[in-house]
């Protein structure tokens, strides 16, 4: 009994000494570490890394202005009514001059279109504008001047009936050039120096802004200077009338099909392939009747040719010829079997022939250095004694 009675004062130790390290190690831990909440921008996510128009999006419905993204020129497009703004930040590369016309009868019916272009470059070969082209406008990259102010400088916009001004950071390079075809009305135009960024004109009872780049409007710049004002001031201006329209912006429009851009950009090579496609159908469509019996050249082998060459020489008696011919062809094939007899006299080559044919030197000897034919069998018995031999190596 005082035996259980020790061990178990033992264990109560035990367990006491290791309640304290476990407390005094997590009295240390407490004291030196820290509990401290970091904030890490992680970047766009979500719809915002495909939209770079979506805060924009966000602002304009949180400012009370119905805002959504349109798809155009497909089957379930939403339709567009009068006094509704539509705002296209792309370069329009798949607008032909159909969908072109379309959405100028629909400025012309009321609606307010925000445009901008790809930039007009003589160096590279660009899509037509159909829209600017009729317009009789184009944007332009050119240099600053020494006198012009200097970059990362924003751009003033003088805000109508007040005193006071807006700043829109536009890329200093991009500006807006008329053509002299332009007779439209300006109603407002952004002007920097020398340079116009912006410009809105009439067009029947709707109108038409051109910018010179949209990156002002996009999720990474919308919160700097005035931007996302200015964006809002566009959504909401009303020509001649008071009616609110919903904000749509387009970032993806239905492109053309492979074949359309061929038909539109290559029509001759289209005529060309559309042509070659239907000869090769009509040469393969099966024809009744008989078949033309074309009677072609028999083509022999190689070996029927030879045969020919041999009794021709046969015929005209150059038996030394086709003697000659034979005994080269088995000088290369004694080289290439045993390349060490070429240093080898006469007499010593027979006698290797001999040894491994089985025939008398003599004979062999005549084959093939006696050039005397006088009758048929001589020449016979010359070609069979060199066969053998032949086969022998």
């Amino acid at each position: 009994m005082q035996l259980t009675g020790n061990k178990s004062n033992s264990n109560l130790i035990s367990y006491g000494v290791l309640v304290l390290v476990i407390t005094g190690l997590a009295a240390w831990l407490y004291s030196v570490l820290e509990y401290r909440m970091v904030k890490e921008d992680k970047g766009y996510q979500g719809e915002a890394v495909t939209n770079p128009y979506l805060a924009a999006e966000f602002f304009l419905r949180r400012m009370g202005q119905k805002a959504e993204k349109i798809k155009l020129f497909t089957d379930n497009q939403i339709q567009l009514n009068s006094y509704d703004t539509l705002l296209i930040p792309n370069v329009r590369l798949a607008f032909d001059s159909r969908r072109s016309d379309e959405l100028l009868q629909w400025v012309d019916q009321g609606g307010h279109l925000i445009i901008t272009a790809q930039v007009d470059a003589e160096s590279k070969i660009s899509s037509r504008d159909h829209i600017l082209e009729e317009l009789g406008l184009f944007i332009e990259r050119q240099a600053l001047n020494e006198n012009s102010l200097q970059l990362e400088e924003p751009v003033n916009i003088a805000i109508e009936d007040e005193d006071d001004f807006w700043q829109a950071d536009f890329d200093d390079y991009l500006m807006i050039s008329t053509t002299s075809e332009f007779n439209s009305e300006i109603i407002w135009s952004i002007d920097d120096d020398d340079r116009t960024h912006a410009l809105q004109i009439k067009r029947g009872n709707g109108r038409l802004t051109l910018l010179s780049d949209m990156r002002l409007f996009r999720n990474r710049y919308i919160d700097a200077y005035d931007h996302a004002a200015f964006l809002l001031s566009l959504a909401n201006d009303q020509l001649l009338s008071g009616d609110a329209g919903v904000f749509y912006y387009s970032l993806f429009d239905d492109q053309m099909s492979l074949w359309q851009w061929l038909w539109k950009n290559a029509s001759t090579f289209m005529l060309s392939f559309l042509l070659l496609v239907i000869i090769i159908l009509w040469m393969l469509i099966p024809r009744f009747g008989p078949l033309i019996n074309v009677h072609q050249p028999v083509r022999r082998q190689f070996l029927d040719h030879l045969t020919a060459s041999g009794n021709y020489h046969w015929r005209q008696g150059h038996y030394y010829r086709l003697l000659i011919a034979v005994r080269k062809q088995l000088s290369h094939r004694v080289k290439l079997t045993y390349p060490e007899w070429s240093n080898l006299s006469k007499q010593d080559q027979i006698s290797h022939l001999a040894e491994i044919s089985q025939l008398e030197s003599l004979v062999i000897e005549r084959a093939l250095f006696d050039s005397r034919i006088e009758q048929v069998n001589d020449f016979t018995n010359k070609i069979k004694i060199l066969e053998k031999l032949r086969k022998s190596l």
